[in-house]
């Protein structure tokens, strides 16, 4: 049993959680969307914004 609790401990540790995900998502799927009917520097633009704000947000 512990062993599985310290397992779920280090995966969350190495992984950290979600909020930077959730909040670069929308920016993602616009980015790719935009990628469809624009060229794609605009889309990319928006995208990679969505990248900097993931790694900006350590948790």
């Amino acid at each position: 049993m512990i062993k599985y609790i310290f397992m779920i401990l280090v995966l969350i540790i190495f992984n950290g959680c979600v909020v930077g995900d959730t909040i670069a998502l929308p920016f993602r799927v616009t980015g790719a969307v935009v990628n469809v009917v624009a060229p794609d520097v605009v889309g990319d633009t928006i995208s990679t914004t969505g990248n900097s704000i993931d790694t900006a947000i350590p948790f």
